[in-house]
Parts: C-alpha cells; sequence; structure tokens
C-alpha cells in the first residue's frame, strides 16, 4: 500500500498485477460472502480501478491511473461516499479477457473490493460482466457500441448513434466524400460501431467500398493499405485501438495515402495521436464528447487541477481517461442517492441520476449520459476544435 499525493490530499492505491490465473470462477466466493463485506461501514470504499498495462490498449492506463487518483482525492476531501474515504486497488484490465476475469477474482477477494470501475476493451467488459454480474457493481466507464443492459453493470460511455451522424454528416457535406473504407480491430466494439456506421454512410447517400479488421496486436497490415488505395476511397472510418491504431496511421501516410483521402475516427485519443506523430496526422478528424484542448469552464477548471496535482509532464489526458475521472464520481453520486452498496439500490437510483464530469453536470436518461459531441481535426500532435456537435445531432 502506498499513497499518491495529488498536491492537496493523499489517496490510497494499490496495484495487483495477477498475470496468471490464480482463480478460477468456481472458486469464487458465495454471492453473498463479499455482498456482506461490501456493507461493512467502518472500512474504506475500496474501488478495483480495472485499466490497461499492457497490450494494445494500454496506451492510455498511465492518463486513467491518474485521473482516477484525482477524482477520489476530490470526492475524500469533501464528503467522501456514504462517510467512507476511497481506496483504489489498480489490475491490469490488458490482455485475454479470462486472464482478466482471473486477476480481478483475486482482486476482489484479496481485498475486500466494493465495486469495480472498467476503462478497457469491450471484450474484457462482457467477460467480467459475466463473471460479476449480481455480485459486485461494476461500471463501465469508456465510449463503447451500446446495448449493455445487464443490471449491476453500469455502462456510461458514448455510443455510435451519438458519436457519428453529425460528424458523417459535416464530413460528407463540407468535404464532398462519399465513398468510404472502414477498417476496424476484429471485436466486438467495432464490429458493432460498424454496422451503425454503415446505416448512417448510407442514409447521406454515401457508399462503403471496403471493409477490414485487424486481430489485436497484428503487425503485418500491408494488404490492408493495398487493398484501401485500390479501392479508391475518399475517407476512412477508423476503430483501431492504441497500438494498433498508431501502427495503422503510420503506414497510411508513409503510403502517402494522408494527401488524398480523409480519416474519421471516433477512439483516436490524445495519448494515440501522439504515437502517431505530427507527420502522420494530415487530414485526420475525430468525433468525441471530450478533448483536452476544450476551452469549456469544466474543462479549465479539470485541466488546472490536474496540473497542479502532477505538473505539466503528467500523462495527457484524453476521452478515454476522462472517462475514468467521471467513473469514479458517477459511482459517488450514484451510491450516496442509493444510500447504501447493494445492487438491488444502486440499480433502483441509475436512471436519472446526476453526476459531476469533466464535461459538465451530466444525467443518465433512458440509460445513457448524453454529453454535446465535438468534431476535431489533428494538427501534428494535438487536436484543435472544429464544431460543436450538437445543434446537428
Amino acid at each position: 500500500m502506498f499513497s499518491l499525493n495529488t498536491g492537496a490530499f493523499p489517496v490510497s492505491a494499490r496495484y495487483a498485477w495477477q498475470r496468471t490465473p490464480a482463480l478460477h470462477a468456481d472458486k469464487s466466493p458465495e454471492r453473498h460472502q463479499i455482498q456482506q463485506t461490501r456493507q461493512n461501514k467502518s472500512q474504506p470504499l475500496r474501488l478495483g480501478l480495472l485499466v490497461p498495462f499492457h497490450g494494445s490498449d494500454a496506451i492510455w492506463g498511465p492518463s486513467c491511473q491518474y485521473s482516477a487518483v484525482l477524482a477520489a482525492a476530490e470526492i475524500n476531501r469533501g464528503k467522501r461516499v456514504l462517510g467512507r474515504e476511497i481506496e483504489l486497488f489498480a489490475l491490469d484490465a490488458g490482455g485475454d479477457p479470462e486472464d482478466v476475469v482471473a486477476r480481478c477474482w483475486q482482486l476482489v477477494n484479496d481485498n475486500q473490493i466494493d465495486a469495480l470501475i472498467g476503462v478497457h476493451l469491450s471484450s474484457v467488459r462482457v467477460a467480467l460482466r459475466n463473471a460479476f454480474a449480481g455480485i459486485v457493481p461494476y461500471v463501465f466507464a469508456p465510449l463503447y457500441e451500446g446495448g449493455e443492459t445487464t443490471p449491476g453493470v453500469f455502462a456510461i460511455g458514448d455510443t455510435p448513434q451519438q458519436q457519428f451522424p453529425a460528424a458523417i454528416e459535416w464530413m460528407m457535406q463540407h468535404h464532398g466524400v462519399n465513398k468510404w473504407h472502414i477498417v476496424g480491430n476484429d471485436y466486438i466494439w467495432p464490429r458493432a460501431t460498424h454496422e451503425t456506421v454503415r446505416q448512417l454512410i448510407q442514409s447521406h447517400g454515401g457508399e462503403v467500398v471496403g471493409e477490414d479488421y485487424l486481430s489485436l496486436g497484428q503487425v503485418d497490415i500491408s494488404t490492408m493499405i493495398e487493398r484501401i488505395e485500390a479501392s479508391d476511397a475518399d475517407v476512412i472510418f477508423e476503430s483501431l485501438v492504441g497500438s494498433d491504431c498508431v501502427l495503422f496511421n503510420r503506414a497510411f501516410s508513409a503510403a502517402g495515402l494522408d494527401k488524398k483521402i480523409l480519416r474519421l475516427s471516433g477512439s483516436i485519443e490524445e495519448n494515440t495521436l501522439l504515437g502517431i506523430g505530427s507527420q502522420h496526422t494530415r487530414n485526420l478528424y475525430c468525433a468525441a464528447s471530450y478533448f483536452n484542448a476544450l476551452t469549456t469552464p469544466e474543462n479549465r477548471a479539470f485541466m488546472d487541477q490536474y496540473r497542479a496535482a502532477y505538473g505539466h509532464s503528467a500523462p495527457i489526458q484524453g476521452v478515454l481517461s476522462q472517462s475514468c475521472y467521471d467513473a469514479i464520481h458517477f459511482f459517488a453520486a450514484l451510491a450516496e442517492r442509493a444510500g447504501d452498496l447493494s445492487l438491488h439500490s444502486l440499480t433502483a437510483v441509475f436512471e436519472g441520476l446526476t453526476y459531476h464530469s469533466v464535461r459538465g453536470q451530466q444525467r443518465i436518461t433512458s440509460g445513457k449520459s448524453n454529453p454535446t459531441m465535438y468534431l476535431a481535426e489533428a494538427d501534428g500532435v494535438h487536436f484543435n476544435i472544429v464544431t460543436s456537435l450538437q445543434e446537428e445531432t
């Protein structure tokens, strides 16, 4: 156990690094044993922070870690949660989903975890949901494909139906692009997202001229680049993760395609943009509900607090790490509104909940929050906000 000092208030954090399965589902404790532990009001509120530290998505892990500690410190400095101080126990949520589940069982059992906070891939979400739904409250924070309604699982991230309608329309109207080539990693989030994107493109009179998928961690993408060039596409829509996204965009630019083909993504956050590099980000756009370039009062306050806590050399914040910060505040508000940590009470007060966010006060309506979306264009390794998409959605 050690403390990370945020400048104003220390918050405890413990890091678990179970790389290999130490527990199997059939060795998990009885459900009522975990639930009884969660009601011990004399103990700190222990949150399992599930973020990736290896694998394709590890690029945003440190940023999530820092933003989560900042959120916990803010809450601990105030009235806390049900009178209890938050303790964070971080676990590597990268790699094979079943390995993550095994590590998570050990974390929950060894440390009497009250709730899980996850910013990781949707494939990992499905495995964790199947293991822990009905046992431990689980907040899944990042943008995702939508449709998560499992009781006890609180998915609060942006969905394709929120992110892309106005962005796709804007790209087609302002750039006159019509022919789209879709690329993504081969798992649930990109494939489900592409179903929505394909319908949006076609509804605006566009055409999908190609579609390709990469396995997570795949390094040979030469064939994909060749197919994109042969497809005569005007614009690429990409749903690639972390280091895979970096590899693709560098190869795309090296082939000279960035000079004649636009790119639109919903997941290239600032760490990934840095990894891609300034020479490879020409004609690259992203649609999201958060960029650290936002000049809103809420984001200015957040970035001031973040820099005061960690300095200007701290990991850069983006839409995924922002969602980690929001998730801590979300769960604190949910527990306070419920009055206890039972799954029944938490689920009963989910709809209509309001909570503090980097994006301004958010409210859960029809099972999700509804933040303003923005379209940004890369300028080297920074994003410039092009427009707010709120009025167009």
